[in-house]
């Protein structure tokens, strides 16, 4: 008899976002492979393949993506293309 019916699933920690896209075939085909070789689920192998290609970006130019992304922690003191900073016109000091 099998008694396992009674014990409740655990519940995964899922913070992914539904995401569509358009892909070569080619590519997702051999993606699947790899995910199928690896045991992986197909989004984990994805996850993984993104991370490593920002990676591979970070060092061949000398950046990092999460600084420049990471906009909602920190509260910006310059303007930039991915955060511009309005200014209030009516606290500027007149200029004679």
């Amino acid at each position: 008899m099998n008694t396992n019916n009674n014990i409740p699933k655990q519940k995964e920690s899922n913070n992914n976002i539904r995401f569509t896209f358009l892909i070569n075939p080619t590519l997702l085909s051999q993606i699947k492979l790899i995910s199928y070789i690896s045991n992986q689920k197909l989004y984990e192998t994805i996850n993984q393949s993104i991370s490593d290609f920002i990676n591979n970006y970070n060092k061949s130019h000398n950046t990092n993506i999460s600084n420049l992304i990471n906009l909602n922690s920190q509260t910006p003191t310059t303007s930039s293309p991915l955060n511009p900073i309005t200014t209030n016109q009516s606290n500027q000091p007149k200029t004679k």
